[in-house]
């Protein structure tokens, strides 16, 4: 189960907010956001953790990025008014580790009638729910990086904190598009 400690804005506080104000975060209307998935503590799958610390403070004040370990519906509140979605995450293909993809996630259209739970959902249902509920009104871009090893530990393989310069570009490039 996600806990508030899970979702983090990857911002400093600001010196006149209690430190526990930034533990929540919804989006603001009219701000692109960029959300970064994953645990540092899974190796590779920490890329979109480490792709957040990298961005920090270097987008300007219309960009939220926000990390998080777990998927689940306290992230829909994120896109609400949002001008732009962008997710980073390791993403499985079978592609070359530390080889980093784009695509733009496209509603299925279907109507959501029901979900097995709220706490194992896929990424593509959390956006299908942020459509169906009208929250979510912009494209998402998925950035993904494909991960060596995923295994139990710290670090990142040296292919994929290779690609993290790679990953930040085509954030900063889906961003201006």
């Amino acid at each position: 189960m996600q806990s508030d400690s899970d979702i983090k804005p990857a911002i400093s506080p600001r010196a006149d907010r209690n430190p526990s104000d930034d533990l929540v975060v919804d989006a603001i209307p009219g701000k692109a956001v960029v959300l970064c998935l994953g645990n540092r503590y899974l190796r590779d799958d920490g890329v979109g953790i480490m792709v957040a610390e990298a961005l920090k403070g270097s987008l300007g004040r219309d960009v939220l990025v926000v990390e998080s370990r777990t998927i689940d519906l306290s992230l829909v509140s994120l896109y609400e008014g949002a001008s732009k979605v962008i997710v980073v995450d390791a993403m499985e293909s079978g592609a070359t580790p530390g080889e980093v993809s784009r695509c733009v996630l496209v509603p299925n259209g279907k109507t959501i009638e029901g979900l097995a739970g709220s706490h194992a959902m896929q990424l593509h249902e959390i956006f299908d729910v942020a459509r169906q509920t009208g929250l979510l009104k912009c494209a998402v871009i998925i950035v993904g990086v494909e991960p060596k090893d995923c295994g139990i530990g710290e670090g990142l393989t040296p292919e994929v904190k290779e690609a993290i310069p790679r990953v930040v570009a085509e954030v900063r490039a889906s961003l201006q598009a």
